[in-house]
């Protein structure tokens, strides 16, 4: 089955379509990815920011406490008692909103870290309140001891080895998104190169093979008919439109060759004519 010209072009254009519609297909998928990519990047990267937070909320704690332990005068203590409240407070809502945050099975240390931290805002609040009951140089003989500092400084290390998990799964998100950037930035590149590559061959074969190399051909033909060379051969193949041109071809060779086989005969009838009359 022989395609026409009509047919070859209606095809290169479903190609062009067949392009579009690849490199379309791909940036929707781009897209989509892409969002996941940035939303595991972002709530990577909130993570990391709220370990930063949890240890300034856990260090102004801290500070506050030790504030108690520091002041030198009951009214001072009594101060520093509120603000305890306040930072063991502002302590405990950061971690239910992180807790919020956290998905399941994502962070495995947080919580421990959690319960620990709750632990210390509850710490916090009774030294506060028995530091308002007994005065400061109880709250430090009952608060400032050994086992509490041990406490603090173990819940410190788990703080510091989930952050450090935090942060190596930011650097991770961010280097998954790199890669994810670079390799589509690939996959745009090969389609449009082959895409463009296949239709310009395509292009050329019609517009050379299909169009301008045959049409040569026939207008070579019809010049060697109109010199009188009748016998210029004319192919068999009369399919698609530059058959039907050969086939027209044919018809006027054809005609060409009766038209003068005419002429020679009337011209041969005219000379014997002539002598007959001589005669």
């Amino acid at each position: 089955m022989v395609m026409t010209i009509k047919a070859k072009i209606l095809c290169l254009v479903a190609a062009f379509a067949l392009l579009a519609a690849a490199i379309t297909s791909l940036s929707l998928s781009t897209m989509g990815d892409y969002k996941r990519a940035i939303a595991e990047y972002r709530h990577a990267s909130q993570n990391a920011f709220n370990g930063e937070r949890l240890n300034r909320y856990l260090s102004a704690a801290a500070l506050e406490m030790r504030g108690i332990y520091m002041a030198r005068t009951e009214a001072d203590a009594l101060i520093a008692a509120d603000r305890t409240d306040i930072s063991a407070d502002q302590l405990t809502a950061f971690v239910m909103q992180w807790h919020r945050q956290v998905r399941p099975g994502e962070l495995p240390q947080f919580a421990g870290v959690e319960a620990k931290i709750q632990n210390l805002a509850g710490g916090a609040h009774f030294i506060a309140r028995y530091t308002r009951d007994n005065g400061r140089l109880a709250a430090y003989a009952v608060g400032n001891i050994a086992r509490h500092r041990v406490f603090r400084e173990k819940m410190q290390a788990d703080i510091d080895a989930m952050v450090r998990e935090i942060e190596a799964r930011q650097a991770l998100s961010a280097a998954e998104l790199s890669h994810f950037e670079a390799q589509r930035e690939v996959q745009f590149l090969l389609i449009a190169t082959t895409g463009i590559l296949v239709l310009l061959g395509g292009s050329l074969w019609i517009a050379f093979g299909s169009i301008a190399y045959p049409l040569n051909q026939v207008r070579r033909s019809m010049v060697r008919v109109s010199e009188g060379d009748y016998e210029t051969p004319i192919p068999d193949d009369r399919k698609g439109e530059i058959g039907e041109l050969w086939g027209a071809l044919d018809i006027l060779k054809a005609r060409a060759i009766e038209a003068e086989r005419l002429t020679t005969e009337k011209l041969a009838e005219e000379h014997k004519l002539r002598e007959l009359v001589l005669d």
